[in-house]
């Protein structure tokens, strides 16, 4: 049995005859040219992925890539997919792929790919897609978190369903654009420190009583010319592994692993070194390596026009979604659109009190301080665009292409609010009446955890006022 960490989230696990590919994202950039991985995945590499099978754990980009997925056509992998309250993931490869095999995947339950190798898919989050995988293979367990931040009874299941775990995979970074992308906001006193992501991490890995937890899925740098300045965030896996040694007294070691780094059951570990300390440096050669196609890509974007019947279609599907059964969105705000090519600017608003949308044309930025807004967002025309389109407004925030100016005093957390709503709504959970069928009251009976883990986390956080590491606390 050999595992190889290829990319920034993407695992390949061999064994016998069956090669498992998990959330491959492995050439080229991901949301709109913003992310890049870090570092680089060698042609040679890629050249060895021949997978029988691909795990995808959830919808965003950096794990559901496309481009990748398209390169594994003449394989006819297997696709397997958490089995969630919504279809949208399987109904998205139906209609966007060729694959012939998919299978999704009951929550706890095992998966057998053959005598020994077996797999479980452990969902998390009620109503967003988000899910563990949990790998059994010669006599070797491996436990893939991910983005997933089980804590609580949920992870205590996996523990007691599993309870030598060898390796366990985590990221220790965050994708949300708050508060970086919201103007004026001092980061560095309003945002989490590294020492709090670090301390998440270890309190993970001390749960898990693994034998080695690898920092993962938060490798990667941005190079659009948006995104640039948020390299400075950059969650570094040596600062991890370093806490990590300085506060675990006990045998689990923490391993760094970037792409090419291997360990198989024959020969141990076989790591590729990387030199975090370059960062600065490594930005700015990748920036002139990839430097062609970021500029075709942010060119052929610019002239686009703000396409307004999809920005109509989208919103007042999504304004009649939150009316159900009672008005979830009782505020207004909008986006910012500065067509480039024209030089027009327009003011996307959407009104949820009165449930429609409207778009103005403007002169300048002060002017949408006269519309009684919460927030404006201020993002591309190409992804606005793309967004509401291919209904992606979910995956659109990692990016970080967005500024947001808050306009009311509570603005932040109506942004927030909108967040959740979209994530709910692109997720099939809105209108809520989605949710009550066979299907998924099936699914809600096997992750009943889920509702206690809801109640745990509201106490230690919003009552208790506790850091976010308390949570792996009581395992």
């Amino acid at each position: 049995m050999k595992f190889t960490v290829v990319s920034h989230a993407c695992l390949y696990i061999e064994y016998k005859n069956i090669r498992l590919l998990i959330d491959p994202w492995i050439i080229g950039s991901t949301y709109w040219r913003s992310w890049w991985n870090y570092p680089a995945v060698s042609e040679e590499l890629i050249e060895k992925l021949k997978p029988t099978h691909i795990y995808i754990t959830h919808l965003h980009w950096d794990h559901f890539h496309g481009p990748t997925l398209r390169k594994f056509y003449d394989y006819n992998p297997t696709i397997l997919l958490p089995k969630h309250f919504n279809r949208r993931m399987k109904e998205d490869i139906l209609r966007d792929f060729k694959f012939s095999k998919i299978k999704e995947l009951n929550h706890g339950q095992r998966y057998k790919l053959i005598d020994d190798f077996q797999v479980f898919s452990y969902q998390f989050n009620p109503f967003i897609i988000d899910s563990s995988i949990l790998i059994e293979a010669n006599g070797v367990t491996l436990l893939n978190c991910n983005d997933s931040k089980t804590f609580g009874l949920s992870l205590r299941q996996i523990i007691s369903n599993h309870p030598k775990i060898d390796f366990a995979f985590r990221s220790h970074s965050s994708a949300t654009p708050i508060p970086q992308c919201i103007r004026g906001t001092n980061v560095e006193k309003s945002d989490r420190s590294p020492s709090d992501y670090a301390d998440d991490f270890i309190a993970f890995a001390m749960a898990t009583k693994s034998r080695y937890v690898i920092p993962f899925a938060s490798s990667h740098i941005y190079l659009h010319e948006m995104t640039k300045k948020f390299n400075k965030y950059y969650s570094d896996p040596s600062f991890i592994k370093k806490q990590f040694n300085l506060k675990v007294k006990s045998e689990q070691k923490c391993q760094i692993m970037v792409s090419g780094s291997s360990w198989s059951k024959l020969n141990g570990f076989n790591i590729v070194e990387h030199n975090f300390e370059n960062l600065k440096s490594d930005v700015e050669i990748y920036s002139s390596r990839n430097k062609k196609k970021i500029y075709k890509h942010i060119e052929k974007g610019e002239n686009q026009k703000l396409n307004k019947r999809a920005f109509e279609n989208y919103y007042l599907k999504f304004l009649e979604a939150c009316l159900s059964p009672f008005n979830l969105l009782d505020f207004k705000f909008g986006f910012l659109i500065d067509e480039k090519k024209s030089s027009n600017k327009y003011l996307c608003i959407i009104d949820g009190r009165k449930g429609k949308v409207e778009i103005i044309e403007i002169l300048n930025e002060k002017e949408i301080y006269k519309y009684n807004l919460s927030f404006v967002i201020l993002t591309p025309v190409y992804v606005f665009n793309d967004c509401n389109l291919k209904k992606m407004h979910n995956t659109y925030t990692p990016s970080k292409l967005l500024e947001v100016i808050a306009i009311e005093k509570n603005g932040i957390k109506k942004l927030i609010k909108y967040f959740n709503l979209v994530d709910l709504y692109e997720n099939d959970s809105l209108p809520f009446y989605r949710l009550f069928n066979i299907r998924n009251i099936i699914i809600i009976f096997r992750r009943w955890r889920e509702l206690i883990d809801i109640i745990f986390y509201f106490y230690i956080i919003k009552i208790k006022k506790k850091k976010i590491h308390n949570l792996w606390s009581m395992i």
